[in-house]
């Protein structure tokens, strides 16, 4: 006899997949746009640390989405039970009551009951996103440092067949804004930010 409404698990992954690709591809973006802001070339723990520190401040304003993973049970164990009863069927199958006087489908044995109690929100789903929140950190961050490196490997490649004068190079999405500058006497440089724009480059 069925006791509790179960989500799919099928959902359940659908549901983490979103949430921590949606984290992921937001700690990427503002991950990469902060080292952008900094004035460093190549890999350096000082400016990486100063990115992650932003990006983990920044992650704060997404906390609204704390019930972003837990919408597949809110429809599969809350809503739709409810919508199912509320048309005459068993709310666990979707199979047609017929008899009121039934005590238990026949289908599927759920005791009539046994109905949804609403979605409220627990410390569950606090853990689930800070769970989530963490992956989509370390995703996100990853993911940035890989392309900022594979970045910068493509700026030091082109340099090294420059011969003329000057070149500034601009980083890659998102961190277009972010300036480097080559010289034939000091290299690869990064360009302060607020240091007026020259067009073209």
């Amino acid at each position: 006899m069925s006791r509790s409404f179960q989500t799919p698990i099928w959902a359940v992954s659908l549901g983490w997949v979103v949430t921590v690709g949606f984290l992921a591809a937001y700690d990427f973006i503002v991950h990469a746009s902060f080292r952008g802001m900094l004035p460093s070339f190549g890999f350096q723990i000082g400016p990486v640390l100063q990115a992650f520190f932003g990006t983990v401040v920044m992650s704060l304003f997404v906390i609204w989405l704390v019930t972003l993973a837990e919408l597949p049970e809110m429809w599969f164990a809350h809503r739709l039970p409810v919508r199912r009863l509320r048309a005459g069927c068993c709310p666990n199958c979707a199979h047609p009551r017929g008899d009121v006087a039934l005590k238990t489908c026949p289908e599927c044995g759920h005791d009539f009951e046994v109905v949804p109690v609403p979605y409220a929100l627990g410390l569950r789903a606090v853990r689930r996103f800070l769970i989530a929140l963490g992956l989509g950190l370390a995703i996100g961050v990853t993911g940035a440092e890989l392309s900022i490196a594979a970045d910068e490997a493509r700026m030091r490649t082109r340099a090294a067949t420059l011969t003329g004068p000057e070149l500034t190079f601009h980083r890659a999405w998102p961190a277009t804004f972010s300036r480097i500058r080559w010289t034939p006497d000091g290299g690869l440089q990064p360009v302060p930010l607020m240091e007026p724009w020259n067009w073209p480059d």
